[in-house]
Formats: structure tokens, sequence, C-alpha cells
């Protein structure tokens, strides 16, 4: 399956949540099973310390992985974050953006499994592994 990446990018600026828009997430490159997200370092997502806060890097990671699994499986199947182990390497501070690229290393039917690396600049500041649930209509509980 080939991906039209400016209709990905289209459709993502279209589609993207309020949440992601706030951070100011924009999606530079998708493939099959990999996706490559910008995040503009602004000083109020900073910390104590002058760095971007954490929190926002992992909003960064859960959203590029989001992208690479919607690059295999398409956008309407359903998957949730099951867990997520990031690691902080070194601080990202101003004025350089962060780009996150994420690879699935695993696409199973349930079960995916990949990673994301983060750069601020040249210089690695997180590295993430994540594991996200795939669900299906049919698993849906009824109700009367």
């Amino acid at each position: 399956m080939s991906i039209d990446r400016d209709h990905a990018v289209r459709q993502w600026q279209k589609e993207k949540s309020h949440f992601v828009a706030l951070l100011g997430i924009t999606l530079e490159h998708v493939e099959r099973g990999k996706a490559v997200m910008r995040m503009p370092w602004r000083s109020e997502f900073s910390n104590g310390t002058g760095a971007m806060h954490g929190g926002a890097i992992v909003s960064l990671c859960d959203t590029v992985f989001y992208i690479a699994l919607a690059s295999i499986y398409g956008r309407e199947q359903d998957t949730t974050t099951v867990s997520l182990q990031c690691n902080f390497l070194a601080p990202a501070l101003a004025p350089d953006d962060l780009v996150a690229e994420a690879t699935v290393l695993r696409a199973g039917r349930r079960i995916c499994y990949g990673e994301v690396h983060v750069r601020s600049g040249e210089k690695l500041v997180a590295h993430a592994t994540l594991n996200f649930l795939n669900s299906y209509p049919q698993e849906k509980p009824r109700t009367s």
C-alpha cells in the first residue's frame, strides 16, 4: 500500500485533535509503519529549568506513533495506548523544534509495538517504546 504523503498531511491538518493543535504538532512525513512529526519549541511548554516539559514530549511520542500505526491499519482502526515508556536523555532547549520519528516494530492483529526517537536539533533528547491495542466492533459490549 503506497501512501500519498500530501493527502495524509492535508487530512492530518483537518482532523487533528484540539490538544494536538494546541501543542502545534505537524506531520512532516509518513510511509508504511513510519511517521515523522515536529513540535515547535515554545516557552509556555517549558519546565522550571527552561527545557521542554516532559509531558509535552510524551504527547508528541504518543501522537507520532499513532500516525505510524494508521499508515498500516488506516485511520478507521480503533486503537488505544496500552503502555508508553519514555526515557529522557537530554534537555530539549530553545530554540530548536522537537522532531519525533516513529517506527512500528511489530504490527500484530491486536498488539502493536514500536519506538520513537525525539531530537532537538542534532541532539537525541528522548526515546520511547509503546504498545498499542487494536480493538474491533464485534468485541464491544452490547447495550440492551
